[in-house]
């Protein structure tokens, strides 16, 4: 009965809250204030009732209406108590990354950046079970939402380093490498300041190419990282890549499997590492023989020679240890990637 009664309550106090929400004939503007009250008041009886549906229908109206009001951070913030109460109850999933996409857009208009990226990561993980193309992009989002600045600080590693392994998880590998794609960019503002996290990201995107089978895109990739990225190829990193190259370049996939499991990509970003280790050769694909020989003779003529030992195997070029991890963390590489939790 009860139940009954704060549904019809409900019902008039959101018929109100929107006519205060439009002008009429003895009213020349809205009353958002008042709008605000009988929109808060509706979610209260609809929360009581236990009912996401009427409960995320008044707190979208309030947040309207603080919107509205100019109190946007406000506006947003009742969105993401709609979101999570929906959450909680099971409600519609495109509903509440809805409400998430809309309050983050919100944070992001009044400049808090990192609250909205949050939020999006929210909306993402809401769809991750049920729409993860649209979850991804969501996620993708998120990333892209910090602005470029040149010079400055670069705010958004965490935020990465969670798309990361949200697309990684769910086995979305080519949003994976735009997801690194889209932090190199903010990287490449100091190349000097942030050198050791491009090389590093530049090696990620060669894995999870490789991970995916794609070794024409393999190649393409170190390419363009042994072109446009100075003394890539004399880093820890770059002289392991280039170890790899050679393998490839000369059939040699025994080599090539054992590579793939070099302590040099311990200190890449965790999932990727882990994907690292899952890479072997596979008969099924063909390798794209030349262009790696084709690659390899344009790497010595911008590094020099590899060193060779006497039975024809590519050692070391220096003597310069492999790079630690960037955490203290120990990782555990010896599951399987599908079955992490990559968060």
């Amino acid at each position: 009965m009860n139940r009954e009664i704060n549904d019809i309550k409900a019902s008039k106090k959101l018929e109100e809250g929107n006519k205060y929400m439009s002008t009429s004939m003895f009213r020349w503007k809205p009353d958002y204030f008042k709008a605000a009250q009988a929109f808060e008041e509706a979610g209260r009886l609809y929360k009581e009732n236990k009912d996401p549906a009427g409960y995320t229908r008044a707190q979208r109206s309030l947040g309207q209406a603080y919107y509205q009001e100019g109190r946007i951070l406000r506006g947003a913030q009742e969105l993401c108590n709609a979101a999570a109460f929906a959450t909680q109850n099971k409600y519609d999933a495109k509903q509440i990354a809805t409400l998430y996409e809309q309050a983050a857009d919100w944070f992001i208009e009044k400049g808090s950046v990192d609250r909205g990226a949050r939020t999006l990561l929210s909306a993402a993980k809401s769809l991750e079970k049920t729409d993860i193309g649209q979850a991804s992009t969501l996620a993708l989002k998120a990333l892209s939402s910090y602005p470029i600045v040149e010079k400055g600080r670069v705010q958004c590693k965490e935020v990465y380093s969670t798309v990361l392994g949200f697309l990684l998880r769910n086995k979305k590998y080519s949003e994976a490498d735009e997801c690194i794609k889209l932090m190199l960019k903010h990287w490449a503002v100091d190349p000097n300041e942030y050198d050791r996290y491009i090389y590093k990201a530049w090696t990620g995107r060669m894995v999870i190419s490789m991970f995916q089978k794609n070794l024409t895109k393999t190649v393409k990739i170190l390419n363009d990282a042994f072109d446009n990225v100075t003394a890539f190829g004399e880093t820890p990193w770059g002289k392991h890549v280039r170890k790899i190259i050679a393998a490839l370049g000369s059939g040699k996939t025994d080599m090539f499997n054992e590579l793939m499991k070099g302590d040099e990509f311990r200190s890449l970003d965790n999932q990727v590492a882990r994907i690292a280790r899952k890479v072997e050769f596979d008969e099924k694909v063909s390798i794209p023989t030349e262009e790696f020989k084709s690659l390899d003779e344009k790497v010595i003529k911008i590094c020099g020679e590899l060193e060779i030992d006497e039975e024809g195997r590519v050692v070391a070029v220096s003597n310069v240890p492999a790079p630690k991890p960037v955490t203290t963390d120990e990782l555990d590489l010896t599951g399987d990637v599908d079955e992490l939790d990559l968060t």
